[in-house]
């Protein structure tokens, strides 16, 4: 019932209408790194990008400096425990904006939405903010990090995107799948509200990574490959959980490709970047890509 409340918001036509606005903010913000390309990217190049993204679609362009305050994982914001109390509060103070002030942003639109019939309550909207602010802030980080590490290391790759522009879908595809920005998700086997003696054993990861790794389907999977055909990844999981936001990081995705391909620089990695990466058979592929510094 919340999804398809939420529904137009997402959907392709509204963040079409975004495009011009999304170009213009990150070639604005990547010309400002450039003019000091030694910081780190995180920081200071793709979460900035991301949040005047969210800022653009949401309405809420005056909250953007607010929300990079908070860091690339808004739910560490306030020190090493996990407890969200920055985004609470802010999400709080905004229920309270959007109950007293007429506006036409996002929230306003949230806070005074009807779901069966009935208004939403504050805790369903805190609930709601939680998921539009947190995620689709490091995934999106993510990409964006993982797109620059990979052309700073494979020039090639960006001067056949730059003579061949056809490419940017199926390219946006295979960062997807490559990158897998949300590699697994928790699950319960049993419902848990209002049960009792709940089993130890309940809990299972369903792996995204490993779909999106499996040989079966993507020949020679730790390889990317621009011109990958039918690139059935699971990077927005599958069925009718897919994930809400899957055209709006598509098109975050192409618009920050496009963008840094018109501006036709190049860059090499630095020694100071540092990577987190899987185990085993997969160990050449980035999980966290904790600190990207790029060299122009």
């Amino acid at each position: 019932m919340y999804r398809s409340a939420l529904a137009p918001i997402f959907v392709k036509p509204a963040i079409e209408k975004c495009e011009a606005a999304f170009a213009q903010s990150t070639k604005r913000l990547l010309t400002e790194f450039l003019k000091d390309p030694s910081r780190d990217v995180i920081p200071h190049l793709a979460l900035p990008i991301v949040m005047h993204n969210l800022g653009i679609l949401y309405g809420r362009e005056k909250d953007v400096t607010e929300w990079i305050s908070w860091g690339p994982d808004v739910w560490t914001a306030t020190g090493p425990e996990r407890d969200g109390s920055v985004l609470h509060a802010y999400i709080d103070r905004v229920y309270e904006e959007s109950m007293s002030i007429e506006s036409d942003d996002v929230w306003h639109r949230i806070a005074h939405m009807e779901i069966e019939g009935r208004q939403v309550s504050a805790i369903e909207f805190r609930g709601i903010v939680s998921v539009m602010l947190a995620g689709g802030r490091d995934t999106m980080v993510k990409m964006i990090a993982g797109i620059l590490l990979h052309l700073g290391n494979n020039p090639a790759d960006k001067e056949m995107l730059i003579s061949e522009p056809g490419l940017i879908d199926s390219a946006v595809q295979e960062f997807l799948r490559y990158l897998t920005p949300i590699p697994w998700m928790g699950r319960t086997t049993v419902p848990e509200t209002g049960a009792t003696n709940l089993p130890d054993d309940r809990y299972v990861n369903i792996s995204f990574v490993s779909g999106n790794f499996d040989p079966e389907v993507f020949p020679d999977p730790t390889t990317i490959n621009l011109r990958r055909e039918r690139n059935a990844h699971v990077a927005f999981g599958f069925g009718p959980h897919t994930c809400i936001g899957n055209h709006l990081a598509e098109f975050e995705v192409r618009v920050f490709l496009q963008v840094l391909l018109a501006m036709n620089f190049n860059w090499s990695i630095s020694a100071d970047t540092a990577i987190m990466r899987y185990p085993d058979e997969l160990s050449s592929v980035p999980l966290v890509i904790e600190k990207l510094f790029i060299t122009v």
